[in-house]
Formats: C-alpha cells, sequence, structure tokens
C-alpha cells in the first residue's frame, strides 16, 4: 500500500483555520499566516486592551482585515506593531469604547470608514506613510478635537471627517492636493482653518456646512488666487490671505484667541535676540576704542 503523506494536508489547513494568540486577559485575537505574513483576522472574547505583538511564529504581523475588530465595543486601547503596513475597511469600525489611535510609521494603507463610529476616540495619531486618508475613515468620532495630517498625505477622500462634531483644531500639510467632498461636513467646532497652496481641489461642502446643509460661521486662511479663495468666495466664507512660510505657524485655533509659539521655538527666539544684543554691544565698545 502506497504511503500518504499528511504534511502537505496540514500546511494546507494552517492557512484556512484562523489560529489564536493571547494578548490580553480577557481577549485574544485570531490570525493566519501566509506566505510568511502574519495578517490579524479577528478578536476573541470581550477585549479592552490588546497588544498586537510584532511577530507571530517568527513571522512580522503586516495587516489587519477588513471589518477584523469591528463593532469590538468593549475595546479601549490597543497598540500596534511597528510592521504593520495595512489595515482593512471598517476593521475598526463601530468600536464605541476605544479612546485613541496611534498608526506605526510603517502603515501605508488604511480602508474605507476604517475608524468610522469610534465615539469615544480623542486621540489619533496618523502615520507620515499615508499618501491618502480614505473615504469615511474618521466618520462620526465625535469626541476627536483635533488632527494633524502626516506629511507626506496628498488627499482626504470624501466624508473622511464628516460628522466629527467636537473637532476643533486641523493642521493641513504643505503637500495636500485634494480636500474631498464632504471631508469636513457637520464639524460644528472647527470655524477656522488654513489651507496649504498645494491644495488644487475642494470638494463641495467641505468645509463650513452643518447637518442639512446649514452654513456654520467659518474662516479660511490661504493664498491668493487658490482653491482656498475660491472655495471661500463660492460659498460666501470669510477669507483671509496669508503666505505660506507665515500660516506654518498660526494654527487654526477656533476661540479667536493670540496663538503662541511653540515653546521649543520661542526660547531659540529669545536666544538669538539675546546674542544679537551681544554681538552689537562688542561693535559698539569696540568702535570706541
Amino acid at each position: 500500500m502506497k504511503k500518504i503523506s499528511i504534511l502537505p494536508l496540514i500546511l494546507i489547513l494552517t492557512l484556512i483555520i484562523p489560529m489564536r494568540a493571547d494578548s490580553s486577559d480577557n481577549g485574544s485575537i485570531t490570525y493566519s499566516v501566509i506566505d510568511g505574513k502574519v495578517t490579524v483576522t479577528g478578536f476573541s472574547g470581550e477585549p479592552e486592551e490588546l497588544i498586537i505583538p510584532q511577530y507571530i511564529e517568527n513571522f512580522p504581523v503586516t495587516e489587519i482585515r477588513d471589518n477584523a475588530f469591528c463593532r469590538c465595543t468593549t475595546l479601549r486601547n490597543i497598540t500596534l506593531p511597528n510592521t504593520l503596513r495595512e489595515i482593512g475597511h471598517h476593521a475598526f469600525f463601530g468600536c464605541i469604547s476605544l479612546e485613541r489611535i496611534t498608526l506605526p510609521q510603517q502603515t501605508e494603507k488604511l480602508g474605507m470608514g476604517c475608524f468610522e463610529g469610534c465615539t469615544s476616540l480623542k486621540e489619533a495619531h496618523l502615520s507620515d506613510s499615508l499618501i491618502i486618508l480614505p473615504d469615511s475613515c474618521f466618520r462620526s468620532c465625535t469626541s476627536l478635537k483635533s488632527i494633524v495630517i502626516s506629511q507626506n498625505t496628498t488627499e482626504i477622500e470624501k466624508f473622511c471627517f464628516c460628522g466629527c462634531s467636537s473637532l476643533e483644531y486641523v493642521s493641513l500639510n504643505g503637500k495636500l492636493k485634494t480636500i474631498g467632498l464632504g471631508s469636513f461636513y457637520m464639524c460644528d467646532a472647527m470655524n477656522n482653518i488654513y489651507i496649504p497652496p498645494f491644495v488644487t481641489s475642494i470638494g463641495s461642502e467641505a468645509l463650513g456646512y452643518g447637518e442639512g446643509g446649514i452654513k456654520l460661521p467659518m474662516k479660511i486662511t490661504g493664498s491668493g488666487d487658490s482653491a482656498a479663495e475660491d472655495y471661500a468666495s463660492t460659498n460666501d466664507i470669510d477669507f483671509s490671505d496669508a503666505p505660506e512660510t507665515a500660516a506654518t505657524f498660526v494654527p487654526a485655533k477656533t476661540n479667536n484667541a493670540p496663538v503662541g509659539l511653540p515653546p521649543a521655538l520661542a526660547a531659540s527666539g529669545g536666544l538669538f535676540f539675546i546674542l544679537t544684543a551681544l554681538l552689537a554691544l562688542r561693535q559698539y565698545l569696540r568702535s570706541r576704542k
């Protein structure tokens, strides 16, 4: 009788059947290994704190699959591995207890609606590897108060921050080209924003509109003869012309209060002033001799 090796069958089952990795006391993640890379496919239990390791079975964790943590309502905090490159669509949709998220610098792709409906999310730190912020990525994150768009992001897709009713401060980078339809629709707390000159397209009702299309108090700062000025003019929004270099140090505060320089910058400015004064005094004393 011919012997049949079961090794190939075991390998196939390993790829098909999700495995578990304990990552907390009250929950664990499920995963699969394909082509020497680990994909997180979901969770078990009712986890509150999860730490996803960089390596499982000596393979790097590179992806969180679509819907992996969808409606994981108990999850308050999750630590993502530095090896992570991609998070699928709606991966954290409806995680209503999630309070903060920090994307590793290697993460270069987010799926549609990735953090949509995370109503307790107060902090979101983005990766510099992100080129596109996708459709509805942070939609209805009603506790989010500020966001700094990563330095290499060129596009904010439609409805990305729609319904972020507590969002006050948004920092847009100089490489941004597109602000999609309704990107900041129903962001009622945001009434001031600087738009860099490289932005060439701003979708309808992207800024300055509340629920039902009601106009909100809004002031846009940007370069003259730009998409920012065109949008402001078309939508009857107050516009202020400011050079890019000057606006770099003017965060979009919402309460019209003066904005101080960052402490490090203020300290270096003071030191520069003192050195300049000492040099001038030295020159003066030399001229008296």
